[in-house]
Parts: structure tokens; C-alpha cells; sequence
């Protein structure tokens, strides 16, 4: 007996000390946020993102700008859209978990339904000189930025919910931190964002991240719970 109370121990502080780490990351994240977004966008501040653009700028060649074209695509609705239906199916089809299909549909809706009000709220004008043409809308944050490491950061976390090994997980999230961290970076290259913008994308896709997962965790596990009751009265009536 007082083993298992001892273990049980050790695994609430495990738990505390994990939340308490989650939520001074969640903390700083929010801080940063709310920094750029007073001093950078509306205090317009602007020593910070031109020497980005200048720093990037002895890097442009017509070779390097072609792979970051092809680079900030995997942050567009055009690829996003498909793919976010291909993880809902993968779900509802393969895995029959309807709570977690409608939940990644719900956080990719969410995720643009946010984006615009936070572009319509601040209305930043995007830079001026863009190598990319044809581009509208608002500048802040950057949306492909906030889609990019809100999507990796799902497939993280669905990731991490696997018995894959721990070094393939390791792995795996390091590939697609940096995946989406080129993603966020071609789109200041290409001079169509500010690096404000994109590090604001960033900050507001793990603020977004973090409570869609932990409102995605509590769903679950009401559904866990309603499925233990209705199996446990079955078996209560069929004794």
C-alpha cells in the first residue's frame, strides 16, 4: 500500500510540475505577443523588421527566391485545405474517432476564422517591394505563418499520442518545427510580410494550439467517460 501511494505521488508531481512548465511557456509565448503588438505594429517601430529584410536582402538571388515560392505554398489554403481533410478522414474513416476528426476540423476552421479578425482588428499594410505578386489582405500576423506551426504543431501532438519510438518523435517534431519555420521565413524573404508578422504568427498559433488541445483533451475524455457508463450499464443489464 504504501508503495502505490508512493508512486501515485511521484505521478501527481510529474503532472505539476509539466503544467506548471506549460504554463510559463504559455506565459512568455503571450508576453511576446503582446510586445510585438505594442511596440512593433502599434507603436511602429520599425528597426527590428528592416534589419531582417536588410539581412536577408544579400541573400537574394533568383535561385534561392524560387525555392522559398515553392516553400511558402505548403503554407496556402491551396495545400492546407486538402490536407487538413485528409487527417479529419484519416480519423472518421480509419480510426472511427469522431470526436478527433471533428476536432482537427474545428482548429483549422478556427484557425482562419481567427486570423481574420486579428487582420481586420490591426490592419497592418504589408511591405512594400514584394517578390511575390498578386498578394492581399492585411499584414498582421502572417497567416501562413500561424496555418504552418498550427498545422505542424497538430501533427506534433498526434505525433507525441503515438507508441512511436521516442527518438522517431524527436525527429519527427524537429523536422516539422523547422518545416514550418521555412515556411514563415520564405514569406519575409519574399518580402510579402514583416519578421514581426511571422514571429507574431507563431506566438498566436501556440497560444491557439494550446487551448483547442486542451478543450480537445476534455472532449475526449467526456467521451471516454459517457462510453465506460453506457458499456458498464450494458453489461449491468445483460447480467
Amino acid at each position: 500500500m504504501p508503495e502505490n501511494t508512493s508512486e501515485t505521488t511521484r505521478k501527481v508531481k510529474g503532472i505539476s510540475l509539466r503544467l506548471l512548465m506549460a504554463l510559463a511557456i504559455f506565459a512568455i509565448i503571450l508576453l511576446v505577443f503582446l510586445f510585438i503588438t505594442d511596440e512593433i505594429v502599434l507603436e511602429h517601430e520599425t528597426a527590428f523588421d528592416n534589419s531582417v529584410f536588410q539581412f536577408l536582402h544579400s541573400y537574394t538571388t533568383t535561385d534561392v527566391t524560387n525555392k522559398m515560392i515553392f516553400l511558402t505554398f505548403f503554407g496556402s489554403t491551396k495545400f492546407l485545405l486538402p490536407a487538413y481533410s485528409l487527417l479529419v478522414l484519416y480519423f472518421l474513416l480509419f480510426k472511427k474517432n469522431t470526436i478527433r476528426s471533428f476536432n482537427i476540423a474545428a482548429i483549422g476552421l478556427g484557425c482562419d476564422a481567427l486570423l481574420f479578425i486579428m487582420k481586420d482588428i490591426f490592419k497592418r499594410h504589408r511591405p512594400v517591394h514584394p517578390l511575390l505578386p498578386n498578394v492581399k489582405g492585411f499584414s498582421f500576423p502572417s497567416g501562413h505563418s500561424f496555418s504552418a506551426f498550427t498545422f505542424c504543431g497538430l501533427l506534433i501532438y498526434i505525433l507525441w499520442e503515438t507508441k512511436t519510438n521516442i527518438f522517431v518523435k524527436w525527429i519527427g517534431s524537429i523536422v516539422l518545427f523547422v518545416f514550418a519555420a521555412l515556411i514563415a521565413t520564405s514569406r519575409v524573404y519574399l518580402h510579402v510580410h514583416y519578421a514581426s508578422d511571422v514571429i507574431a504568427g507563431f506566438c498566436l498559433s501556440v497560444l491557439w494550439l494550446t487551448v483547442c488541445i486542451l478543450v480537445l483533451h476534455a472532449l475526449e475524455k467526456k467521451q471516454r467517460l459517457k462510453k465506460n457508463d453506457v458499456e458498464l450499464e450494458t453489461s449491468t443489464n445483460n447480467g
